[in-house]
C-alpha cells in the first residue's frame, strides 16, 4: 500500500504543535505545582505571595441564623497573612459607629487581643460560645458570626464634650454697665447728691485657660471715689473637670451654695471638681433606657394607650430608643419591634422623664 504523503501545510501545522506542545505543557504542569489550596480554595502563585505579605480585609458582624449578608455591617478590619502555609489574623481594627451593631465587652476583648491566631481548615476561628470569626477567600471578607447573647447594646449619649478651643489665640471679652443718680432733697443743707458707678467685668482667654476679673468704681469725679474688686479667679474648664482658684467676696459664692455661716469679705481658696461646663448634659432622654433587639433592619413603634408615639428606623442589633420627643412622666408604653412589615416582638417597658 503506497504512503501518503503529507501536503507542506499539513507539515507546517503538525511541526508547530508538535513545538506548542512542548513549551506549553511544562508551564501547565508548573502552574499545577504552584498552586495551593485552602479552605477548599485554589490560590494562585501571585496570590499567594500577596498573602504571605499581608493584606487587610473588612470584618462584617453577621447575626447567626440569618439568610444572606444583606443586614451585615461593616465593624471594623483584619490583617490576615499566610505563614508557611497556614492563614493567620495579625490584628482587628474595630471602627465605632453609632449606627451599627455592637459587641458584648467579652468578645471586644477576644478580637482586641487576638494576635497571629491562626484559622482552622474550615477557615475559622471560634471566640466564645456565642461569636466565632469565619474568612470568606472568595468574597475577600472576614465575618464575625455571632448569636443575640454575643451583642451588646448602642445605648444614646448622656452626656457630650465641648472639646478643645478651637482658638489659640489670646481673647477677652469686657462687659460693663455705667449708672449716674442724684439725690434731691428738701429742707437739708446741700440739697441734693449726685454720685455715680461703673462696674466690669472682664474675661481673658487662652484655649481652656481664663483670667476673670470683676470690679466696680464709685464715686467717679467726686471726692469720695472708690473701688472695689469682688472676684479675681483663674479657672481652666477642660473635659467634664473643673480647677479654678483666687479671691471671691462673700456675695459671689452665694453662687456655690448658701454660706450663711460666713462672715462678710473675701475668701481665697481653690477647688477642683466635675462639676463643669465643658461637659453638657442630655435630660431629655428617659432615665431608663428602652431597649429593642431587631433580628434585621427595620422598625420600632412605641405606643401608648393605643396612641402612636413614635415610629424609629434601625440596624440589626440591640438600640436604645430616642425617648427625647416622648412626653415627660412616667409611664409605660408597648416596644413593638417590625421587619419587613411583620411584628417580631412585643414588650411593655417603663419611661421616667422627670422635669428638672
Amino acid at each position: 500500500m503506497p504512503l501518503r504523503r503529507f501536503s507542506p501545510g499539513l507539515k507546517a501545522q503538525f511541526a508547530f504543535g508538535m513545538v506548542f506542545s512542548v513549551f506549553v505543557q511544562p508551564d501547565a504542569s508548573a502552574a499545577d505545582i504552584s498552586a495551593q489550596q485552602i479552605g477548599g480554595v485554589i490560590i494562585p502563585q501571585a496570590f499567594s505571595q500577596a498573602l504571605q505579605d499581608g493584606m487587610s480585609v473588612p470584618l462584617y458582624i453577621h447575626l447567626a441564623g440569618s439568610q444572606g449578608r444583606q443586614d451585615d455591617q461593616r465593624i471594623g478590619s483584619a490583617f490576615i497573612w499566610l505563614d508557611d502555609g497556614q492563614l493567620r489574623i495579625r490584628k482587628i481594627q474595630l471602627e465605632e459607629s453609632e449606627d451599627n451593631a455592637s459587641v458584648s465587652e467579652q468578645t471586644r476583648q477576644q478580637l482586641m487581643t487576638l494576635a497571629n491566631a491562626p484559622f482552622n481548615e474550615a477557615l475559622t476561628i471560634p471566640l466564645t460560645d456565642n461569636a466565632q470569626l469565619d474568612l470568606s477567600l472568595r468574597q475577600l471578607l472576614l465575618q464575625l458570626v455571632v448569636k443575640r447573647e454575643a451583642l451588646g447594646t448602642v445605648l444614646r449619649s448622656r452626656s457630650e464634650d465641648i472639646g478643645q478651643s478651637s482658638v489659640n489665640t489670646l481673647s477677652s471679652n469686657l462687659s460693663y454697665n455705667f449708672g449716674v443718680y442724684n439725690n434731691q432733697l428738701r429742707n437739708c443743707i446741700g440739697g441734693s447728691n449726685t454720685s455715680s458707678y461703673l462696674s466690669l467685668n472682664n474675661v481673658t482667654a487662652l484655649r481652656e485657660h481664663h483670667v476673670v476679673l470683676d470690679g466696680s468704681l464709685y464715686g467717679i469725679g467726686s471726692g469720695q471715689q472708690d473701688s472695689e474688686l469682688y472676684k479675681a479667679m483663674y479657672e481652666r474648664d477642660f473635659a467634664g473637670h473643673r480647677f479654678a482658684g483666687g479671691m471671691l467676696d462673700t456675695w459671689n459664692l452665694q453662687s456655690l451654695g448658701p454660706m450663711t455661716a460666713i462672715s462678710a469679705g473675701k475668701i481665697y481658696g481653690l477647688s477642683w471638681g466635675n462639676q463643669a461646663s465643658s461637659t453638657i448634659f442630655d435630660s431629655s432622654q428617659s432615665a431608663t433606657p428602652v431597649i429593642a433587639f431587631l433580628p434585621a433592619a427595620g422598625e420600632v413603634h412605641l405606643t401608648r394607650d393605643g396612641r402612636l408615639l413614635s415610629v424609629q428606623n434601625f440596624t440589626m442589633g440591640n438600640h436604645e430608643v430616642d425617648t427625647r420627643g416622648l412626653p415627660y412622666g412616667i409611664y409605660d408604653v408597648e416596644v413593638e419591634v417590625i421587619v419587613n412589615g411583620r411584628v417580631i416582638s412585643k414588650r411593655t417597658q417603663r419611661v421616667n422623664k422627670l422635669f428638672w
